[in-house]
Parts: structure tokens; C-alpha cells; sequence
């Protein structure tokens, strides 16, 4: 909240965010959020359904995510942007972790048209004692009041369609994490990447949503994978 209103960016948002799959009513929360906060929604702010993305995912294809990538470039060297600021790679959602790559693969293409670096830092979108993968070194940190803690959980609970995630939070007991925004430098992949025996967190939850009969198959690494590589093939 603290660092949206200092900044004023521009805002991607690559799906709905809907937890049915087809819902579209998150997103809108978080477009007027994003407004409120003095932020500008994008031309692509929640364009994809989850479901939409997760099909892309099953069948390893890269190609859209290549093709966003092209898109979020050309958006960048037409606004003369200078920092991305993207999700954390955590192994907690997968559509964060390829969105966090697409973004990297975009800046470099910018920077490339630009003649000159666009800098990308990630934030943390869980609590770092949440996750198994740790973000990189701490590049800005803000501190906010009580009276700024208070009115970012005001600000949750007035858009009930989003204000349930910051309720898990703090159910988990990490309302001291509100308190604290960082921004943090990327780490290199191969110390993100899941180690041998090791299982994401988003294969967990996909497997209760699976049990549920929200989903009808589990996304894993291996779907991931694939697309990983020819992203990275780009950054190469």
C-alpha cells in the first residue's frame, strides 16, 4: 500500500484471480484497489481466466507466455519504464512464479529496444517463513505506522473480494508481515528451481482441489518445466 502510493505505477495483472476459475469479480476489486491507491490499471489488468492459463500450463506451452512477454515490452518502452517491480518466485502459486519470469524475459527485451537496463525487483507475496524459496537481497524496505497498518486492513476489508486474502494471513499469524514492504533483488534460478524430492506448494493445493472436484488434474513441476526453460532460453 505504502510503496503503491509513493510510486503510482503502472499495473499488469496477468489473470482474474478468480478461486472458482471463472469468476471475474477479484479482479475488478483489484482494479478499483489499484485506483484508489492512486495506481493505473494497464491494458492488460486480468485479462486471462486462471483456468485459461492452467490449460496452457498442462499442455507445457510456452508460446503464450512468450507472447505476453512481446506484449509487457512493447507497454514498457512505450511508457520509458525504468523499474518492474513483480511477484516473488515461491513456489506457492505457479501462475506467479511464470509470471515472474515473463516479466524478466519482457524487461531485458525493453532494455534492449531502450538502450539502457530496466531494472527488476520482486516482492514477496507470502511471508518468507511461509515458502521455501527466500527472496534475494533486500534492495527497499518501508515501515509502516499503526495508523498505515490499520488503513491498508481497511482498505482489504472495503473490497471483501480480495479482503479474504489478507483474513489467511492473518489467521497465519502474519500481521507483523503488514507492517513491512520490501522490494528485493532476483535471485538466480538455480537456487529456485525445486530440488530433488522437494514439492511445491502449489502442487499440495492443487492436489485439495483436485480431492474437491474444483480442478480435474494436479499442475506439477513437470508441466512447469518446460515452460521455465524456454523462457530462460530467451534470457539466455
Amino acid at each position: 500500500m505504502k510503496w503503491v502510493e509513493a510510486t503510482r505505477p503502472a499495473v499488469f495483472v496477468l489473470t482474474s484471480g478468480s478461486r472458482s476459475g471463472t469468476s471475474r469479480s477479484r479482479v475488478q476489486a483489484s482494479r478499483d484497489l489499484a485506483r484508489e491507491l492512486g495506481a493505473t490499471p494497464t491494458e492488460l489488468f486480468g485479462r486471462h481466466l486462471d483456468r485459461e492459463v492452467y490449460d496452457w500450463i498442462l499442455a507445457g506451452d510456452a508460446a503464450p507466455f512468450l507472447r505476453l512477454a512481446d506484449e509487457l515490452a512493447e507497454s514498457f518502452v512505450a511508457r520509458d519504464i525504468g523499474r518492474v517491480v513483480t511477484d516473488s518466485w515461491q513456489l506457492y502459486n505457479v501462475v506467479h512464479d511464470l509470471w515472474r519470469l515473463t516479466v524478466e524475459v519482457a524487461a531485458g527485451a525493453a532494455g534492449a529496444r531502450l538502450g539502457r537496463a530496466v531494472e527488476v525487483l520482486d516482492y514477496p507475496v507470502l511471508p518468507p517463513s511461509m515458502v521455501i524459496p527466500q527472496p534475494g537481497p533486500e534492495r527497499l524496505r518501508l515501515d509502516l505506522s499503526q495508523a498505515e497498518v490499520a488503513r491498508k486492513l481497511a482498505l482489504a476489508r472495503a473490497f471483501p473480494e480480495i479482503g479474504d486474502d489478507v483474513t489467511e494471513l492473518l489467521a497465519l499469524g502474519a500481521e507483523a508481515v503488514l507492517a513491512r514492504e520490501t522490494l528485493h533483488d532476483l535471485r538466480p534460478f538455480r537456487e529456485l528451481a525445486p530440488r530433488p524430492g522437494e514439492t511445491p506448494l502449489y502442487e499440495q493445493f492443487g492436489e485439495a482441489r483436485v480431492a474437491s472436484g474444483l480442478y480435474g488434474s494436479v499442475l506439477r513441476w513437470r508441466h512447469v518445466e518446460p515452460i521455465v526453460m524456454a523462457l530462460m532460453g530467451v534470457t539466455a
